[in-house]
């Protein structure tokens, strides 16, 4: 077994959560366009089961299927070499983007302000 196989499963658990947050709001606007019933004496609305079943059928058969399963096993495989870079070397990074992201924006207020008082210009003639 694979020594990375519970973060495989926390992955594939995780990803069940957001399928059935999906699914739900999906097939809650469709009962509402279609106008379906609601049974107000049940505990769930049929929405929800309804996601809730579609989320665990992906996560069994997920969780069933040999290939995918190979698969996530050697992306984590990979991700477990990956070098990261230490929290400072991030946070420099991180500021040089602000600032390259700040000059950039500087540029484009000039040009569309220069683009702008020409345009306003010619048209005035």
């Amino acid at each position: 077994m694979n020594r990375y196989r519970k973060w495989v499963d926390i992955f594939l658990a995780l990803s069940g959560v957001a399928l059935w947050f999906l699914f739900r709001q999906m097939l809650e606007q469709v009962w509402e366009i279609f106008r379906l019933p609601l049974f107000s004496d049940w505990p769930v609305q049929l929405p929800s089961l309804a996601a809730l079943v579609l989320a665990l059928s992906a996560f069994a058969l997920t969780k069933r299927n040999k290939k995918s399963m190979t698969f996530l096993d050697e992306v984590s495989q990979e991700l477990a070499k990956v070098t990261w870079p230490k929290g400072k070397d991030t946070l420099a990074s991180t500021g040089v983007i602000i600032v390259m992201v700040g000059i950039a924006s500087v540029i484009l207020f000039l040009f569309d302000t220069l683009w702008g008082t020409l345009t306003k210009s010619f048209l005035a003639l």
